[in-house]
């Protein structure tokens, strides 16, 4: 039987934390300005899969995990904390160049399976989704199941 209180808190929580613009949102609309939105969906597709492969791994013990070697959450977040930092200095040296084609040149249309893949490998190596599903899923979670 599915607890209608703890259901009340789950939906909002994650609506918030699903509307908070990250690594994977920017994505989308990059790739939706270059590329389409059609076939960006592609993209979202690799994207959703990544997310879900985080939250089960969150659910079957990468949270309690780092709650038992902190030590590896410390490293996990500092990491984290390099990568954002390359990816915003990537994207300051890019000055907009990767989103929007110059002006009289068509765009380069990348392939499927490479707009899939890289929504998945960002969906995976994103330090925020990971962050978020080993602080919010655990207390969702209910043991006696």
């Amino acid at each position: 039987m599915v607890n209608l209180t703890l259901l009340g808190a789950f939906i909002p929580t994650f609506l918030f934390v699903s509307v908070t613009p990250g690594m994977c949102m920017t994505l989308a609309m990059t790739l939706g300005m270059s590329q389409g939105v059609r076939r960006t969906f592609w993209m979202m597709w690799g994207e959703m899969l990544g997310v879900g492969l985080v939250a089960m791994a969150a659910v079957l013990g990468v949270a309690a995990l780092m709650l038992k070697f902190p030590e590896l959450f410390q490293w996990f977040k500092l990491l984290g904390a390099a990568y954002l930092t390359y990816i915003g200095i990537q994207m300051w040296r890019a000055k907009g160049k990767l989103a929007v084609p110059q002006l009289g040149t068509a765009p380069v249309l990348l392939p499927r399976r490479t707009l899939f893949s890289q929504g998945f490998i960002t969906a995976v190596s994103n330090p925020k989704g990971w962050a978020f599903h080993m602080a919010l899923l655990p207390p969702f979670i209910d043991s006696q199941l």
